[in-house]
């Protein structure tokens, strides 16, 4: 709004008008006239400035209150994203809420097993009497119902005279869970009731949802720890007897690797008693005996528990080397070649010798069940730099099918019409990404089966719901 100049007006004339006798001017009349127009303009343009400026300044205060609001549900928001116990949850509600609104005593009720259990450590007793009276007298179903706060006197409180604050309010908000009822938000406050909005009700009820949601995210992330465990000692139940199903397959095999020293032990032991070659004998036995004592302790670490330190720094080439000892005859048996292309110098890795072993077993007998009989297996290893050892097992077996090698990999596809062998290289397949490392099953027709590992020199743990490559070709 503007206001007008009146440059019309000459003062100077008015100046002159004055210093004359009023009988001598005759324009003095028109002149304050004029003068006094001017003077309720100014008024009405001042009193319309000042209702523009009263209008700007509760524009100003509802953005502002506005804003407070959205900052204090973005706040709230954050703590979803936070691993934070229920407790805590249940503070942060209770400090967002004190700047809102003018609290003197505030508790988060969690509904659980048709009980309400308080999440503050220090529930003062006059908000155990208002739940109690609340539960009885149907308030807190109404609350669950409705969905949305209410307001109560305190003096409306059949249990009135017992509590020990007798002035102020009590606000009940409910805290839903889909369509069901989770808890309820009490908090005693001296506003009077007349000043609270619909849209302070409002505002807390969202507030109280966002905390409902911080407390289910934070109860899926303990369940999920939960499985977490639990699938651990699966696994852990299950490769024992996983080790103890492969030590009744090696058994022949075993059988074999004894009997070949057994029979070379008592050949010279003959030579020796007829006193032909003693020395050269004894060189003899001395090693086959410790041939046999390596395939026995061999069977036993199989069947022993996995008490071996993910500290423990082995050597790979010499690890696949022994474990093939173990197999090697009743793979030989069946006329399968076993060649070896060990790269020298690799990196030491820091990993369990028995949990790798069974690794390579595995893949191994695997490999020998895919040929059945007469074909070749080739194990090839080679370093990535100082940070990764990669290890190769090919056989000339029967390919794989795309849905088999997808069932592999994939812990959870179908595990009901999984079969043993299945389940074996499943659980292979997991124990090499909890290393830290990958894998790949390559299968293609009339060339056999490829099975890639990568094993980080350092164990590093693997990022979960990382998938791995499998390809058929």
């Amino acid at each position: 709004m503007s206001l007008e100049t009146h440059d019309d007006i000459d003062f100077e004339e008015i100046f002159n008008a004055y210093k004359e006798p009023v009988e001598k001017s005759p324009k003095i009349d028109v002149i304050l006239e004029h003068y006094l127009t001017l003077v309720s303009e100014l008024k009405k343009d001042l009193h319309d400035l000042r209702d523009d400026f009263s209008l700007h300044q509760k524009s100003e205060d509802t953005l502002s209150n506005s804003l407070e609001e959205f900052l204090s549900i973005q706040k709230l928001s954050s703590v979803v994203s936070k691993d934070l116990e229920i407790p805590q949850i249940a503070d942060h509600l209770k400090n967002v809420t004190a700047k809102l609104i003018p609290i003197v005593d505030s508790e988060l009720f969690i509904f659980e097993d048709n009980e309400f259990r308080a999440i503050g450590s220090k529930t003062s007793r006059d908000l155990s009497l208002i739940l109690s009276c609340a539960r009885e007298e149907g308030i807190i179903n109404w609350l669950w119902e409705e969905k949305h706060p209410m307001i109560v006197p305190l003096s409306d409180f059949l249990i009135y005279k017992k509590l020990k604050r007798k002035k102020g309010n009590v606000i009940l908000v409910p805290l839903l869970e889909e369509r069901e009822g989770l808890g309820v938000y009490i908090l005693v406050t001296a506003k009077d009731q007349s000043n609270f909005s619909i849209r302070d009700l409002e505002l807390l009820n969202v507030l109280v949802q966002q905390t409902v949601l911080a407390i289910q995210v934070r109860r899926l992330k303990v369940k999920e720890r939960q499985q977490r465990d639990q699938l651990i000692q699966f696994q852990k139940r299950f490769m024992k007897l996983l080790r103890l199903a492969t030590v009744g397959e090696l058994a022949g095999g075993f059988a074999h690797e004894i009997n070949n020293p057994l029979q070379i032990i008592m050949g010279n032991i003959q030579m020796a008693r007829m006193g032909q070659r003693l020395e050269e004998s004894l060189d003899i036995l001395d090693k086959q005996t410790e041939r046999i004592a390596n395939i026995v302790r061999g069977l036993l670490n199989m069947v022993r528990q996995n008490n071996d330190s993910v500290n423990q720094y082995i050597e790979i080439n010499p690890l696949i080397v022994n474990t093939l000892n173990l197999v090697r005859g009743q793979i030989e048996k069946r006329k399968i070649e076993i060649s070896m292309e060990l790269e020298n110098k690799l990196p030491v890795v820091q990993c369990s010798s028995i949990f790798f072993q069974q690794i390579l077993l595995n893949f191994i007998l695997h490999a020998k069940m895919q040929i059945g009989h007469s074909g070749k297996i080739n194990i090839k290893t080679s370093g990535e730099g100082r940070e990764w050892i990669q290890i190769e097992i090919s056989d000339s077996g029967i390919p794989m099918p795309s849905e088999y090698i997808e069932k592999i990999m994939d812990p959870f596809s179908d595990l009901e019409n999984s079969t043993e062998v299945n389940l074996g290289l499943t659980v292979s397949v997991e124990m090499v990404r909890e290393l830290g490392g990958d894998i790949s099953i390559q299968s293609r027709k009339n060339s056999g089966n490829q099975i890639v590992m990568r094993i980080p020199v350092r164990p590093v743990q693997a990022e979960s719901g990382e998938r791995r490559t499998a390809s058929t070709g």
